[in-house]
């Protein structure tokens, strides 16, 4: 029998050697929270989930409005998209970021809801009410208005923490 017959000798000693020491490091990395964070994000494609929609018209003309409440990893964002009267097809016009905050509930006229249309301000148009709990556990009550001067939506306010 030969050097280069036997199971582990010279450069295939060395190969496995390497071998293990690789998965060893996997093994001890994949461990560490950051890493696997990281590679959550390497090879998950993020995913996207509707919590809540309603459909409000609004504008000179009351074009119809959806506006969705949508969460992902990094938190959840309120999309409006305008419905084309003519093809029904909806089309992307604004979206407002929510980054780091988690869902949350309002009651309004004994309802509960995650999304919601109310004349906040008093103007006869009906506001977008969108809570949620920041990442200091603060309930926040985020409102949007329509500006027909602009043909969009804008912060009602800024939002801040709801006092009990």
């Amino acid at each position: 029998m030969t050097t280069e017959d036997r199971p582990f000798s010279g450069k295939k000693k060395n190969l496995s050697i390497a071998l293990i020491a690789v998965a060893a490091i996997t093994a001890v990395a994949s461990s560490i929270p950051a890493v696997q964070n990281y590679a959550k994000s390497v090879f998950n494609k993020p995913e996207r989930h509707i919590l809540a929609k309603v459909t409000g018209y609004y504008g000179t003309n009351q074009n119809e409005y959806l506006i969705l409440k949508l969460k992902d990893e990094f938190g959840i964002q309120i999309e409006i998209y305008e419905t084309n009267k003519e093809t029904s097809q909806q089309i992307f016009k604004q979206k407002f970021e929510l980054t780091q905050d988690t869902d949350a509930y309002i009651t309004l006229d004994k309802n509960t809801t995650n999304l919601a249309l109310s004349d906040v301000d008093k103007d006869g148009q009906l506001d977008v009410l969108a809570p949620s709990v920041d990442r200091n556990g603060n309930l926040r009550l985020n409102s949007f208005r329509f500006n027909a001067d602009l043909n969009s939506f804008e912060p009602l306010q800024e939002s801040s923490p709801l006092s009990y």
